[in-house]
C-alpha cells in the first residue's frame, strides 16, 4: 500500500501518464453540477452518489467513531484488561492524523479538481480528505467493535465460578453453561467478521464512487486515500492485539479457568480426591487382621 501511494503521488505531482489516464476516466464518470429534479434513473444515481459522498464527511464519521470508542473502552475496562485504553486512544489518534497528513500533501501536490476550479491558498484535491476520513473512521470503528466483543467474552470467562464455589451437579436440573477458555477469549465468528468487513468495504466504496461521480475528486485521489488509510488502521489493529495479549491475570484467591473446569469435571464424576503420586498408585499399608 505504501508503494502504491508513493507511485500515485509521484505520477500526479510529475504530471505522468497515470495522471492523464486518471483524468480521462474521471471525466467519463463525473456528473458535476446541480442534481436534476425530475425522477429519472440518472437523477436517482446522482442522489445516491451525493449521499455516498456525504457519508465521508466529518459530521457522519465522527459520531460513529465516538460511539465505538466509548463502547470499546467500557467493555475493555469491564474485562479488567491492563491496556483497555490503548485501542480507543489509537483510534482517536488515527482519525486525528488524517487532516494532519492529508492537508500538507494537498498543499504540496496542488492538484486541480475535476471542474478545473482555481485552488485556494494551501488547498488541493490529492489525496481526498473525505475518502481518508471515511476509510480510517469506519475501519477503526469495526476494529474497536471486534475488540469490544472479544473483551466481553473475556469478561464472561473472568466471571466463571472458581474451584471452591463450583456447585455439585444435580441430576434433576442441568448445569448452567459456563464460559470455557476455548470460547471465552474468542472474538466474533468468521462469517460475522467477513460480513462486517464486506459492509465496511462497501460503505467506503460508496463514498469513493460518490466523490468521483459528483465531480468532487479524481479516482486517483480516492485510491491514494485508501492506501494511506490502510497504514493508519493497521496501527489500531496492532493496539488491539497488544491490549488482548496483556490481559489481566485472575484476582487473588481465584483459581485459573483450567482449574475451575477440572473441578467442575470432578464434581460430575463424584470424585474430589486429588491424583496420587507415582502414576496414581497407592502406597497405603494394607489393613492387618487383629485378633478378637
Amino acid at each position: 500500500m505504501a508503494l502504491l501511494f508513493s507511485f500515485l503521488t509521484w505520477q500526479v505531482a510529475a504530471d505522468g501518464g497515470v495522471r492523464a489516464l486518471d483524468e480521462r476516466l474521471g471525466r467519463s464518470v463525473a456528473r458535476p453540477g446541480a442534481l436534476p429534479s425530475e425522477r429519472t434513473p440518472s437523477a436517482l444515481v446522482g442522489r445516491i452518489a451525493e449521499l455516498g459522498a456525504d457519508l465521508g464527511g466529518v459530521t457522519a464519521v465522527v459520531p460513529v467513531v465516538l460511539v465505538a470508542v466509548v463502547y470499546a473502552a467500557w467493555r475493555g475496562r469491564r474485562a479488567r484488561l491492563r491496556l483497555w485504553w490503548l485501542p480507543p486512544l489509537s483510534a482517536v489518534l488515527a482519525l486525528a492524523s488524517v487532516p494532519a497528513v492529508v492537508a500538507p500533501l494537498k498543499a504540496w501536490v496542488g492538484r486541480t479538481g475535476p471542474e478545473g476550479a482555481p485552488l485556494a491558498d494551501g488547498s488541493g484535491y490529492f489525496p481526498s480528505g473525505h475518502a481518508a476520513t471515511a476509510a480510517v473512521g469506519y475501519g477503526a470503528a469495526l476494529v474497536l467493535t471486534v475488540f469490544a466483543h472479544t473483551a466481553l467474552r473475556l469478561g464472561q470467562l473472568s466471571k466463571a465460578p472458581s474451584a471452591p464455589g463450583v456447585p455439585a451437579r444435580s441430576s434433576a436440573a442441568p448445569a448452567a453453561p459456563v464460559a470455557s477458555p476455548k470460547t471465552a477469549g474468542r472474538g466474533p465468528s468468521r462469517w460475522t467478521l467477513r460480513w462486517a468487513t464486506a459492509a465496511m468495504a462497501a460503505l467506503n466504496l460508496a463514498v469513493g464512487l460518490g466523490l468521483v461521480r459528483r465531480g468532487y475528486h479524481w479516482p486517483a485521489d480516492v485510491l491514494a486515500s485508501w492506501c494511506l488509510s490502510v497504514v493508519l488502521v493497521c496501527g489500531v489493529v496492532w493496539s488491539v492485539y497488544r491490549a488482548l495479549a496483556r490481559q489481566a491475570p485472575p484476582s487473588d484467591g481465584a483459581s485459573s479457568p483450567a482449574a475451575a473446569s477440572c473441578m467442575a469435571h470432578s464434581s460430575t464424576t463424584g470424585s474430589t480426591r486429588a491424583p496420587e503420586p507415582s502414576g496414581g498408585l497407592s502406597h497405603r499399608t494394607p489393613p492387618v487382621d487383629r485378633p478378637g
